[in-house]
């Protein structure tokens, strides 16, 4: 249904292939459909884009003024919204983008199918999941990291008990028992936030087989990292250049959770506890699994040892290396 008080954005918004929507001051509208971009002739003026970042800051709770030129929001649909305005930006250029969540369905059957991953590598994945291995997926914005979680979570034995830990509702599957909680701004009154981090301390009280946290990117990686070391499986995903470049990245963000925090242990621990890292790629030809590789327990020398499981690469395209 469009909603006709968003303008040319409304129609955007009603599409179901449109995964995000960027206008930069009204001389430019961008969208992305399948993971390419498309520049779209839509040209508004300055009012008409500041109506526009009012009226989908409506009902938010969030405003957009000289004092708050920064607003994140999440709008009714889940999709999240990011507004940058004046004294930030230039006076022309209030900047709106909208990134939404499409949910492409499916399972690991139906990505082998869309050529995103080998068959072969697809059954090493099931039999992590269904092995309650933990598995940690990397990639940039966009490359398809919540459609593979989604599909890793068809593949949870349906015994198990399930808790998953989001800034925005992402996780799309049909478990027995499963367990969803996403976090919460703080109000204008600067109270009443609740962080990744309260919520991963929170799964832990109940009774999780796994935990699922949605973008990990700070403190809160040491809290998983604990709970992992209570004998849970995990899935988290995070943004990374490469498979081992997200092993690094999680003892980084554990680093931020404060000062006490001993690097070499959380090198170790990282290592006992995650199984496989998952690398995913987006290009202009689609989105791909780059790369899954298997982490072991020890360290050699002090750093990650790992063995590649799969490896997608132009002279070895699908082809398992384990």
């Amino acid at each position: 249904m469009v909603d006709d008080r968003l303008g040319f954005v409304g129609p955007l918004l009603a599409d179901p292939l449109v995964e995000e929507i960027i206008v930069i001051g009204g001389g430019r509208t961008f969208v992305v459909r399948a993971g390419r971009k498309e520049l779209l002739p839509h040209v508004a003026d300055r009012a008409a884009v500041r109506r526009l970042a009012d009226q989908l800051l409506a009902g938010t709770g969030r405003r957009l003024d000289l004092a708050s030129p920064i607003v994140s929001a999440q709008l009714p649909d889940g999709s999240r919204l990011h507004i940058t305005g004046p004294p930030v930006t230039r006076e022309d250029r209030l900047n709106i983008q909208i990134r939404r969540f499409v949910v492409m369905g499916g399972d690991l059957d139906s990505l082998v199918e869309r050529g995103s991953l080998p068959e072969e590598a697809a059954d090493h994945l099931r039999a992590a999941m269904r092995g309650d291995e933990t598995i940690l997926v990397a990639g940039a914005p966009g490359a398809g990291k919540t459609t593979l979680v989604n599909a890793l979570l068809a593949e949870v034995p349906p015994d198990r008990r399930v808790v998953t830990c989001e800034e925005v509702f992402e996780v799309q599957v049909d478990l027995p028992d499963l367990t969803q909680m996403q976090t919460r701004d703080s109000g204008l009154d600067g109270a009443g936030a609740i962080s990744l981090r309260d919520l991963v301390r929170s799964s832990l009280r109940q009774r999780p087989d796994r935990i699922v946290v949605g973008e990990v990117r700070g403190a809160e990686a040491l809290d998983l990292l604990l709970a992992l070391n209570a004998g849970c499986a995990g899935l988290a995903t995070l943004h990374a250049n490469s498979a081992r470049d997200a092993l690094h990245k999680v003892v980084g963000y554990c680093v931020l959770a404060g000062e006490n925090v001993v690097v070499d242990y959380v090198r170790s621990a990282v290592a006992s506890v995650i199984d496989l890292a998952v690398h995913l790629r987006r290009s202009p030809e689609g989105r791909f699994v780059e790369e899954i590789v298997r982490v072991r327990d020890l360290l050699v020398e002090g750093d990650f040892d790992t063995g590649a499981i799969y490896s997608r690469r132009p002279d070895r395209m699908g082809v398992m290396c384990a």
